[in-house]
């Protein structure tokens, strides 16, 4: 087993091949996935990651960080701030998530306030501007 620092290290440097193979991430996510409780400081580069590739082109690799994001305890201060520097359609539908947990806010913020930031973003994607608007739309 590698030290969490080197395989955080790994992923905070991954690309994707040429050919768009994404194989290398899907290895290092289940490397970091067998530590026992993830440790906290895998979240920024987590997040940072899903920032760097806002448009998953990646056959499901990049929505795994999702899931293996959101079994980390106090996850949710690292979400809103990932939201506030480039929102993008996982991060956008983890607040929904949360939203249909029953949750009205988010690390404080309100879960309303959360879509407005995401559709006014300049860093949004068109994707994840409209997932916001969906979700907005239908919260109401």
């Amino acid at each position: 087993m590698r030290p969490v620092p080197v395989i955080l290290r790994d992923i905070e440097n991954f690309q994707p091949t040429e050919d768009g193979n994404w194989l290398a991430l899907d290895d290092l996510l289940q490397e970091l996935w067998t530590e026992k409780e993830g440790p906290r400081e895998a979240l920024i580069p987590l997040f940072q990651l899903l920032e760097r590739f806002p448009e998953d082109e990646s056959a499901g690799v990049l929505r795994s960080i999702l899931h293996g994001i959101e079994s980390y305890p106090e996850y949710e201060a690292e979400l809103v701030k990932s939201l506030y520097r480039h929102p993008t359609d996982i991060t956008v539908t983890m607040v929904r998530r949360i939203a249909n947990s029953g949750q009205a806010l988010v690390a404080g913020q309100p879960i309303k306030r959360l879509y407005q930031v995401v559709i006014a973003h300049p860093k949004a994607s068109k994707k994840a501007r409209e997932t916001a608007q969906d979700y907005l739309n239908n919260s109401r």
